[in-house]
């Protein structure tokens, strides 16, 4: 299993940490750091035993951190077991924000939020 590694000088990679739900999210995106344009958003779901979490159902909204912008949308898909991968389209530069919507195979629905800081116009 190839873990994702967090890294702390590189805002586009991170985890979003156990809630009350046992259940760990990582994230990564391509490219890093992150531009106007097309962008991979890589998702790792696992429960409390670090088991990856097959079979669900990954929603994901793009929105900037000003109001004004219409929302990106994107579902991801699973592209091996408890991974998952989408395409979304950041359509300027500047600070965005991912809504993550995870319906899990037993019907838990995990919501969170993944922060992407300066999406740059290259």
């Amino acid at each position: 299993m190839i873990m994702l590694v967090i890294l702390l000088t590189a805002p586009a990679c991170q985890s979003s940490g156990e809630s009350d739900t046992g259940i760990t999210l990582d994230w990564s995106i391509e490219p890093n750091p992150p531009k106007v344009g097309h962008a991979t958003i890589n998702i790792a779901l696992q429960d409390s035993t670090d088991t990856p979490i097959k079979g669900a159902k990954i929603q994901l909204e793009g929105n900037m951190s000003h109001p004004g912008m219409k929302p990106v949308l994107a579902e991801a898909k699973e592209v091996k077991p408890g991974h998952y991968s989408a395409k979304m389209e950041f359509s300027m530069s500047g600070d965005w924000f991912i809504l993550v919507n995870a319906t899990l195979p037993d019907e838990r629905v995990i919501e969170r939020q993944i922060n992407i800081s300066g999406v740059r116009s290259e």
